[in-house]
Formats: structure tokens, C-alpha cells, sequence
């Protein structure tokens, strides 16, 4: 705006009249204008609340929950895990020390990480994380021992204390991790400076350094990897291999040698029966064959490993005790039998493999006895000798 005098124009300051006129609108504001900004900021102040109180929420009913579902599928859910572990791991110590330590070691790094970077995932993520990490937690849970049970309780297999051994290292490498991360934050927390220039340092400044949030995570990780090293060095061996299994050349029984000829193992089953689907789902096989100083039998032991002591008496239901292994000559006497996991297989007869006659029967169920109950012994830490009886005994008494 102009105005003019004299012929002479002068400008009059826009800048303070518009200076002036912003001043007055603020200090008299429209009736309307602070209800509409509340509104406006009211959905997303509630956002964070109604979060926060969704997810106390479920923190509540997993507390709940948690016990429960434990005592109603713990049992079946403990030995369907040991059992898909054993199939995968071929049921060996370190193999099962490994599975022990990332049942419980999994979950812990999975909330380590999730509370990490939930700040920075979206709404449906963070739903998505806390679906997975119940299943991940509840499956922890089943094999954390409590006042009326042990951790052995817990655990059934042929690779139990491996296990065992596993999971219980595995909660030291928790206990480790929590004090590391513990420490770092504090360290994280202080950080002492010196002046350029100064050879004397001036006292700690209290300040914050700023992390990424994959610290914590590799923090905890690297905890867990020291402890899983321990629990490896102190893995019980588990004698599911022909070295473990058949650890003696030879073993008396009774005055009666016998000798071990050959053994090996392998992963699965095939080639122990004519038809390798009547033992589908076999982990493992053991192999052995003895002779006998006693007499001229030849004992022939297959022993063949299930994840699970269901598993091995369901696929043994079906087999006739008779029935004999594949690729066997001459006449041979077999028995089948379970013990815990394993389906046994032994087979007997002369070393030129001609026919059992009656009389010959019981010396040469003696020599099988002796191998069964050498296996089974080692199998389960106690060596217990067969006892001549039913005309099953040693040629020469």
C-alpha cells in the first residue's frame, strides 16, 4: 500500500504490518481452532497406549496359558521334538548336545532381537514377531524343570543325557548373556574424555553412545556360541555307531569267547529286511557278527534305531519273530526283539550254514543271547550276563 504527499511517495513497512498482524492472531486465536487440533492428535496419541495395553494383555495370557497347555501337550510335544531331533542328528551326542542347546537358545535370541528393533517395525510386524515367538517360548518351556521334576524326567531316547547336557549349558549361555548385555549398556553409558592437548585425564562424563540395535543381538549370540562349545567338550557319547556300540574284539561270557568278525553302521535302514518300507522311519543301523570258540555258530546282529520307543514297537508289531534278515545263507534261527528305540534282528546258524538240527538249537541261541545282551548292556551303562535256561546254554557247561 502507497500513500502519496506533496508528490513525493513513501512506502509504508509491509514486513511489520504483516509482523504485527501474525502477533495478534496468536495472541487472539480462533474459538475452533484448539478443539480441531486436539482432535487431530488424539489418534495418534492413543496408538502407542492401546499398543502397550494389547500387548500386557497378551503377556497376561501367556502367563496363563503357558502352564497349561504345558501339562495338556507336554508329554507328546516333548517326545515329538526329541523325536524329529534324533532323526535329524542321527541320535549322536554332539548331534543331540546341539539340538538340547538350541531348544532353549533359539527363543532367548529371537526376543533378544525382536525387543531390539520393535521400535522400528511397523504395527503387523510386531503382531507377525509375537505370533512366532509363542511357539518358540512355549517350546522352551516344556523342557524347563520344576520342583517335582528333573530335567531327566523330562527327556526319554537313547541320547537323553546328551541332551540333557545340551539344555543345561545352553541356560549357563543365557545367564552369560544377560551379564554381558548388562555390562555393555553400563560401559555404553560412561565414556571418559580428554582434552586435546592434556596429558591428565579429567573425571568420566556422564553420556550415552549410541549403539546400533544389532549389538544386543550379536552380544548374546556370542555368549550362547562360548557356552555351546562347553557343552559339546562334555556331550556324553551315545552308542549308536559300530565304534561305541561293539566297543570289545572279544568278550567271555560263561567260559564261552566269542569274537567279533565285522560292524559298521549307516544312516537308515536299507537292506536289513527283503523290504525296506517295514522299517520306514528308521534313524540308524548298527551291524555286527561274532563267532564262537565254543561251538561253530556264527551270530549275525542288526540293530536298528527309532526316533522314538512308539515308533520301534510299532514296526515291530507286524514282524514275525522269525524273521530273518536279507542276504543271509545257509539255515539260520532269528529272533526279533525291541529294546527302548531299537528293533533287534539276530540271526544264528553254523558257519558252513548247513541245517540246525534240534539238538544244535540251544548252544547256538546261547551265542546270540551273549551278543543281544552285550548290546543292550552297553546301550544302557550295565553289563549283565545271560543265565542258561529253557535248553538255551553253552555246549560244553
Amino acid at each position: 500500500m502507497r500513500k502519496f504527499k506533496g508528490g513525493r511517495g513513501r512506502s509504508v513497512d509491509l514486513v511489520a504490518e504483516a509482523r504485527a498482524d501474525a502477533e495478534w492472531r496468536h495472541a487472539h486465536p480462533r474459538a475452533d481452532a484448539g478443539p480441531r487440533a486436539r482432535r487431530g492428535a488424539a489418534p495418534t496419541a492413543a496408538r502407542p497406549a492401546q499398543t502397550g495395553a494389547l500387548i500386557g494383555v497378551l503377556l497376561v495370557l501367556g502367563l496363563v496359558a503357558f502352564p497349561i497347555v504345558s501339562v495338556a501337550v507336554g508329554p507328546a510335544s516333548r517326545e515329538r521334538i526329541e523325536g524329529y531331533a534324533c532323526a535329524v542328528t542321527g541320535c549322536t551326542g554332539p548331534g543331540m548336545a546341539t539340538a538340547g542347546w538350541l531348544l532353549i537358545t533359539v527363543p532367548f535370541l529371537y526376543v533378544v532381537t525382536a525387543v531390539a528393533f520393535w521400535s522400528r517395525l511397523p504395527g503387523r510386524a510386531r503382531t507377525a514377531v509375537a505370533v512366532v515367538a509363542a511357539p518358540l517360548v512355549l517350546g522352551a518351556y516344556l523342557f524347563i524343570p520344576g520342583r517335582r521334576r528333573d530335567l531327566d524326567d523330562l527327556l526319554d531316547g537313547p541320547a537323553r543325557y546328551a541332551t540333557a547336557t545340551g539344555i543345561t549349558w545352553a541356560w549357563a549361555g543365557l545367564a552369560l548373556a544377560l551379564l554381558a548385555l548388562l555390562v555393555v549398556a553400563v560401559l555404553a553409558d560412561t565414556r571418559k574424555t580428554v582434552p586435546a592437548g592434556s596429558r591428565r585425564p579429567v573425571p568420566a562424563e556422564r553420556g550415552r553412545v549410541a549403539l546400533p540395535p544389532v549389538w544386543a543381538p550379536l552380544v548374546a549370540a556370542g555368549a550362547c556360541l562360548a557356552m555351546l562349545g562347553v557343552a559339546l567338550g562334555r556331550a556324553d557319547p551315545v552308542p549308536v555307531t559300530a565304534e561305541l556300540a561293539f566297543p570289545e574284539r572279544t568278550f567271555t561270557v560263561a567260559g564261552d569267547t566269542l569274537t567279533r568278525t565285522s560292524a559298521d553302521d549307516r544312516r537308515g535302514c536299507a537292506g536289513v529286511l527283503d523290504d525296506d518300507e517295514r522299517l520306514a522311519g528308521c534313524v540308524r543301523t548298527v551291524r555286527g557278527s561274532w563267532t564262537t570258540d565254543d561251538s561253530d555258530a556264527v551270530v549275525r546282529l542288526a540293530a536298528v534305531l527309532f526316533p522314538t520307543e512308539d515308533a520301534a514297537r510299532e514296526r515291530r508289531g507286524p514282524l514275525r519273530s522269525g524273521t530273518a534278515q536279507a542276504g543271509l545263507d545257509g539255515d539260520t534261527a532269528d529272533v526279533v526283539s525291541t529294546s527302548k528305540s531299537w528293533v533287534l534282528f539276530v540271526s544264528v546258524g553254523h558257519a558252513d550254514g548247513r541245517a540246525i538240527d534240534r539238538a544244535d538249537r540251544g548252544h547256538l541261541m546261547w551265542a546270540a543271547s551273549q551278543v543281544v545282551y552285550r548290546f543292550i548292556g552297553h546301550q544302557v551303562g550295565l553289563l549283565v550276563a545271560p543265565t542258561p535256561k529253557d535248553g538255551i546254554g553253552p555246549r560244553t557247561p
